[in-house]
């Protein structure tokens, strides 16, 4: 355990408050879920810890997102919802940014696309940004300057053509893997290929300040509405740091079983435990989650160390 000043624990608590008066101000809901589930997500890349009573006769998993839970809440007729939950990651090691454990507001809004979600996003981290200046005032408590509320928004087709001077299709994304002698192979799922090129050549060039990136490729569309060739979602980065994904959400079950099986593909080829598909979740799909819906994730920990201007975990949680 790290000692902080108790003013870091005064202003986490003053972020929590003002965050949900925010919310609620705007006519959110706020909605608790179970954080251990039977099933989980299907997501390739990430891995749940698993949970198993003392005699081994129980088994779950603790969530990586209350994602599945809250829009089957949306799915009985809510409008706006929120939950400000704990959620669990393995392997979220190793980086100052990284945790296993860490805090997750996730929101759905009921008649907003991507660009609604953006805009209440830039109001929301505006206000807590000029809020906790104000809160550690009073405190006594120092916050560094360096960091930035430059806003700008970007496709993903155009952050890729300004960091690396081409697109992302397959080909495209050979050709720059080959070009700066990063290991590979030709042979590797499109989304592998995708993210060595993004997280080594166009996340470290993304320009100081809030960055929303949005329009992505289909291959990379998870739980988002794919229209024109386009995966409509969108993710939002302070100073290189990723602080939040984004889904104009699918609610087409039919084509949302299509993907999970995909990705149950995936994890089997990558080696990794397959889950069973949430035929709940699925069923709410059918059973009335809007046809016009947006949901975000954004993590807590690391929007309230971009708000302290740190640069890691451990300066504002003594738990890290």
């Amino acid at each position: 355990m790290n000692l902080l000043p108790p003013g870091i624990f005064k202003l986490r608590s003053q972020f929590l408050t003002e965050l949900r008066n925010q919310l609620i101000s705007n006519s959110f809901l706020e909605i608790d879920t179970p954080s251990y589930k039977k099933i989980v997500g299907m997501e390739p890349y990430l891995d749940p810890f698993e949970v198993t009573s003392p005699n081994k006769k129980e088994k779950g998993y603790l969530i990586t997102s209350p994602e599945y839970s809250l829009k089957m809440a949306m799915s009985s007729g809510l409008e706006r919802i929120y939950e400000i939950a704990h959620v669990y990651r393995s392997g979220e090691e190793g980086s100052p940014i990284h945790s296993p454990e860490f805090l997750m507001l996730e929101m759905y809004v009921a008649g907003w696309d991507e660009f609604n979600m953006m805009d209440f996003c830039d109001q929301l981290i505006e206000t807590l940004y000029e809020k906790m200046q104000g809160s550690s005032k009073e405190i006594n408590l120092t916050l560094s300057k360096n960091t930035s509320l430059a806003k700008y928004r970007f496709t993903n087709q155009e952050i890729f053509f300004q960091t690396t001077g081409r697109g992302w299709t397959r080909p495209e994304l050979i050709q720059t893997l080959e070009e700066k002698n990063l290991t590979f192979s030709k042979h590797d799922p499109y989304e592998d290929l995708y993210y060595l090129v993004f997280l080594n050549l166009v996340e470290p060039k993304l320009p100081l300040g809030l960055v929303y990136l949005y329009d992505y490729p289909p291959e990379c569309a998870a739980l988002a509405k794919v229209e024109n060739g386009i995966a409509r979602r969108f993710e939002i980065y302070w100073d290189r740091v990723e602080l939040a994904n984004a889904f104009f959400e699918l609610a087409d079950a039919e084509e949302q079983r299509t993907r999970f099986s995909a990705e149950q593909n995936l994890r089997a080829n990558l080696g990794k435990e397959v889950f069973p598909i949430d035929e709940d979740f699925l069923s709410c799909l059918e059973m009335g989650f809007p046809t016009k819906c947006t949901g975000i994730s954004i993590g807590l920990d690391r929007l309230f160390m971009k708000i302290l201007g740190k640069s890691s975990l451990k300066d504002i949680s003594p738990y890290t």
